[in-house]
This record gives structure tokens, sequence and C-alpha cells, in this order.
């Protein structure tokens, strides 16, 4: 069998051209070069087309239509401040508050420094708070305490040393 050379650029040995162009290739590409050409041209033409659309007055303000929007929900956390009178209640829409006030017991003879521990809980889900002390202030601060639905009646227990307890109820109504 004798080496038969092959023609240049074609490739084969047959005589038949290594690259051929497909029509429908070549209208489909030709396609993609116009729609990005447009899209480069609306891009750097300064088009009404591309400006932003003014807001139709109902959307614009959704109240007036009898639907509330998100931001008039309900707010998730409260911050209630604790006096230290008789037992009171508080409303609130809030799943959630945050106790602060002074501390409760206070007179001539008691230092704030000779405070041993303060306990808040929530006697309607029976949660704990972790509370935040600042003895020099003399007053304390809750991490948020979560409430049930209706009453919820929160203690807070100021401990001294020498046996000195005292006790503050404060009853808070999630509506």
């Amino acid at each position: 069998m004798e080496n038969q050379a092959t023609p240049a650029g074609t490739g084969t040995t047959q005589g038949t051209r290594r690259f051929r162009t497909n029509p429908v290739e070549i209208v489909i590409f030709l396609a993609a070069v116009g729609v990005f050409s447009h899209s480069v041209y609306k891009l750097f033409n300064d088009s009404p087309s591309y400006q932003a659309a003014a807001l139709l007055p109902s959307a614009g303000n959704p109240v007036s239509e009898g639907r509330s929007p998100a931001s008039v929900a309900p707010p998730a956390f409260a911050n209630l401040d604790l006096r230290c009178d008789a037992g009171s209640e508080q409303n609130t829409q809030a799943a959630k508050v945050r106790l602060s006030g002074g501390l409760c017991g206070l007179d001539a003879a008691t230092d704030p420094g000779k405070l041993i521990k303060t306990t808040v809980s929530n006697g309607a889900n029976k949660f704990t708070a972790t509370v935040f002390m600042d003895v020099n202030a003399a007053k304390f601060s809750t991490d948020y305490i979560p409430l049930n639905a209706g009453k919820n009646p929160i203690q807070v227990e100021f401990t001294y040393s020498g046996g000195k307890i005292v006790s503050q109820e404060l009853v808070v109504n999630r509506n």
C-alpha cells in the first residue's frame, strides 16, 4: 500500500475540507450577535424604556386600600421600666420584653454593694431571665423575656446580704 500525501489544509486523505460551516449555525450566531449588539446599544443610549417608572398611588400607600403592610405589624420586642412601688400592670403587643430599672429595697441602711443576687422569672411560662447588674449606678437590666398570650406575672426578687429580700411583681398583659 502506498502512502498518499494529503492536500494542505484538508486534514483527511479523501480530499474533503476539514471545517464546514452549517447554514443553521451561521443564522444562530448572527442572531446572538444581533441581540448582544442591541443590548450594548441600549445600555449606552439614554432610552426612556430603561428609566424608573413612577409608582401608582395605590402601590405607594397600601394602607389606604385596607391592607396592612408588614412594617405596621406589632413590635417583637419591648422595653419596660420597673418601678419600686407596689405591683403594677402593663399592656404590650410584643412577644418579648426587657425589664430595667433601679434596685428596689435600698434605703439609708442598705448598701447597693451588699446585693447578693437578683432573680427575674415569668410565672406564665417559668422562664428565668438573665439579669445584668450595675451596682455602682444601682440599676439592673434583663435579657428579653418571652411572653405568653394573656397575663404574665413577672416576679423580681432582690436578695441582700444579711437576709434582706425585696420582691416586686409586675403583670404584663400581652394582647
